[in-house]
């Protein structure tokens, strides 16, 4: 049981390093590049899909299936918003931002207007998650790691 739940860690960790492989170099074919990226690594199948499912919707046809990919759907864009809300803020953080404050930001359509709400709220419906909690949680474990990506920076 616990080499099965090493192994889905290490997974998810590969599929959130892995999502965006091919953004920056083939923007316009986001999520679609990426199976023919990862194909050429012999990356599993579940891998690829689980990559090209975070733009279901945006740029994709490949629905998540798996809570690990619906997290990441709804995450994705969210993540962009809370960061952007963050760098607003005298502290430039996450960890003294309080829910009230990103509900704001959230309602405000031109704030971080790249940051799609309809995503985010798609996302939250797919995991069966109220908007509150997803925008809870996912400010929580933002708070939880952001020292130690600060940390990663400055390597």
């Amino acid at each position: 049981m616990q080499k099965n739940m090493d192994m889905m860690k290490s997974f998810g960790v590969l599929f959130g390093l892995l999502h965006d492989v091919d953004f920056e170099c083939y923007p316009e074919e986001h999520c679609k590049k990426a199976q023919e990226l990862l194909k050429e690594i012999d990356a599993s199948e579940e891998l690829i899909h689980a990559v090209c499912s975070h733009g279901y919707g945006i740029c994709s046809d490949v629905e998540p299936k798996h809570e690990m990919e619906k997290i990441l759907f709804a995450t994705d864009e969210l993540t962009g918003l809370i960061w952007a809300a963050a760098k607003m803020r005298p502290s430039k953080s996450t960890k003294d931002m309080e829910l009230s404050s990103l509900k704001k930001k959230f309602k405000d359509k031109k704030f971080a207007a790249g940051c799609s709400r309809d995503i985010i709220k798609k996302g939250a419906e797919l995991l069966g998650w109220e908007l509150d909690k997803l925008l809870e949680e996912t400010l929580e474990a933002m708070k939880n790691v952001e020292n130690s990506v600060e940390k990663e920076m400055i390597k």
